[in-house]
């Protein structure tokens, strides 16, 4: 294939995988999106963040990042505190629940994902080549940049 009919593939085919296997509103666990269950993700994994560095970690707005953490504070799976050093800034924590809520809903994240699903269906050798794949197509947009 040359290079510039893969490059028109990859350009078909991107947008029908985003939305195929972005994360979900819909529920999981006991009202527990898919996108909720990032948050408390990330929030364990990176401890506490504000929401501008979680927004980043989601790659969201800030906007609709808010609105989520709101979603998500309302069910008391995540507290807020601010930070004493500069009190303009405003710290998001899981609580306990939330580590509860992550805990119970990961197996279940783990089964119904679409994308999980999908790579289980593939062999050993076509998953291989994907990642090989994906990591070059990185590299190639910005070879200054570490690879995730």
């Amino acid at each position: 294939m040359e290079e510039a009919e893969a490059a028109r593939e990859v350009a078909r085919l991107y947008p029908a995988i985003y939305r195929r296997f972005k994360a979900s509103k819909r529920p999981i666990a006991a009202g527990l999106t898919a996108r909720m269950h990032a948050v408390l993700g990330h929030l364990q994994a990176a401890g506490p963040l504000t929401l501008s560095e979680l927004a980043e970690h989601l790659q969201l707005s800030k906007a609709a990042t808010t609105e989520l953490v709101n979603r998500v504070e309302e069910r008391g799976l995540v507290g807020r505190i601010r930070d004493e050093r500069d009190r303009r800034r405003v710290f998001v924590w899981v609580t306990d629940e939330g580590r509860a809520a992550f805990a119970a809903a990961t197996p279940r994240v783990l089964e119904d994902d679409l994308l999980a699903r999908a790579v289980r269906q593939m062999t050993s050798q076509e998953r291989e080549g994907l990642v090989t794949g994906l990591r070059a197509l990185l590299r190639g947009e910005d070879p200054g940049e570490d690879e995730p």
